[in-house]
């Protein structure tokens, strides 16, 4: 496994984990008793995937630094190898926040449904 492998492998990873850690967030938030999760899922997701954008490419290019080449050192050629990490980082960041807002939109939508469900319910059984 060259470095190209490992960058494309190591951008798929950036790309997916946030939209993973924050779906599986806001489940678990939804499933929470107390209705007031929503909100401070919403923010916390936001704030998470700011400080994803900016950190976790300049992480990654820090733990694992492109192999030094004589030639683009020297100005001969643009090096941009490692960029796959940022651009991962970013289309993470992105991603995190576009599943946050569906899955909190699920969430409010499931509830919606539900308390309809139970006022007919309720409604249905006072007239009976």
């Amino acid at each position: 496994m060259d470095y190209n492998d490992f960058e494309f492998a190591a951008f798929c990873v950036l790309s997916i984990v946030p939209v993973l850690v924050l779906v599986t967030a806001g489940i678990i938030a939804h499933h929470k008793p107390a209705r007031g999760w929503m909100p401070g899922y919403l923010i916390i997701g936001f704030l998470a995937c700011i400080l994803y954008a900016a950190f976790a490419g300049t992480l990654a290019l820090q733990l694992v630094p492109p192999p030094y080449v004589a030639g683009l050192s020297e100005g001969r050629g643009l090096d941009l190898r490692g960029m796959g990490f940022l651009l991962g980082a970013w289309i993470g960041a992105i991603a995190g926040v576009a599943g946050a807002l569906l899955t909190a939109a699920g969430s409010v939508t499931t509830w919606r449904f539900k308390h309809r469900r139970e006022a007919r319910l309720r409604v249905v059984h006072l007239r009976s």
